[in-house]
């Protein structure tokens, strides 16, 4: 028994490494994803899944820029989500949560590979483009309820969890309506970013916090300057919202895991507004436009990470021992 409780318990650890892995490949994808954009590298491989019908790409920056993005999702991203729900399939396929949502992140893979191609051989659609975003975030977010979901302590860990869930810090400490609330209203905000960028709205109000100085909606760019603002202005509303909710989750008590996660994703909020901020005083810097959604990206995925913590079903799922792990005192 106890040498199943061991291999149980590295098979544990193994997933929520690859998982964790492929989460911040993911992220960084994202950001690789957000620089093509903004660089206008989106047509720099105009055909695919080749680069200007060859393997390797030009030396030119703008093709370098968008092989490299498809370098990560390919080599890197790819590779580590297939091998994690493989994991999971093999090691844990008597447990939901893990079952369906590894299943559901090799599916979102999938359809993210096949979305971008549309969006090369379409010539950057905006809906295609903020689409393709949109479901690269939900990888992520896959994948972090996925490492969230395996986690699973020691038989003894499981049973001081059930003893005294609260003062380990693992219980959830938020309401699982809030939790879930704020993650959605998160991706909802950056699916407006999203198409921000992608319909060339980014640059159309050259002053922060109003658009021209004077105006809150108004714009030297008619159409673009409404869309630019539209975002600003649901990012205050919405981002509000996500602060109350953080703030119930710093406030909780007897929840460490609630706490620290609300904390840092209250550091990143703020940083990510900060970098907004600078971006458009500076004249939209490269740099500071993959900061900006390199941490808007974090806020999302800590935020989802608080939301999985938040749901009783799930925690109770990863807290306790896998059925072929065998009784505790084992």
């Amino acid at each position: 028994m106890r040498a199943n409780v061991m291999s149980a318990e590295r098979g544990q650890g193994l997933i929520q490494t690859l998982s964790l892995l492929a989460a911040l490949a993911t992220l960084v994808l994202v950001v690789v994803g957000g620089v093509v954009r903004v660089s206008g590298s989106g047509l720099g491989c105009p055909d695919w899944p080749l680069c200007h019908g060859r393997v390797l790409p030009p030396w030119e920056l703008t093709a370098v820029i968008e092989y490299t993005h498809r370098f990560v999702a390919s080599a890197v991203v790819s590779p580590l989500v297939l091998a994690t729900a493989g994991l999971v399939w093999w090691t844990r396929r008597q447990e939901p949560w893990l079952v369906v949502t590894a299943t559901l992140a090799v599916v979102l893979l999938a359809g993210q590979a096949i979305l971008g191609g549309v969006t090369v051989l379409w010539e950057l659609p905006p809906v295609t483009v903020a689409a393709h975003l949109a479901l690269g975030q939900a990888l992520l977010a896959c994948l972090v309820v996925l490492a969230v979901a395996a986690r699973r302590p020691s038989s003894a860990a499981a049973h001081e969890h059930t003893r005294s869930a609260d003062a380990s810090g693992e219980a959830p400490g938020l309401s699982p309506r809030l939790a879930l609330a704020a993650a959605g209203v998160l991706y909802l905000l950056l699916l407006t970013g999203a198409f921000v960028t992608a319909s060339g709205a980014l640059a159309a109000c050259p002053s922060w916090p109003l658009c021209d100085g004077t105006s809150v909606l108004g714009g030297p760019a008619g159409r673009l300057s409404h869309i630019h603002m539209l975002h600003r202005l649901a990012a205050l509303l919405l981002g509000l919202f996500v602060l109350y909710v953080l703030h119930r989750g710093i406030r909780r008590p007897g929840s460490g895991a609630t706490r620290l996660l609300s904390m840092t994703a209250t550091g990143l909020f703020a940083a990510q507004v900060l970098a907004g901020a600078l971006m458009i005083w500076l004249g939209f810097p490269v740099v500071l436009l993959a900061l900006h959604l390199a941490l808007a990206s974090a806020t999302w995925a800590s935020v989802v990470a608080l939301a999985a913590l938040s749901l009783p079903r799930l925690h109770a799922a990863a807290a306790s021992p896998a059925p072929q792990a065998g009784p505790a005192h084992a």
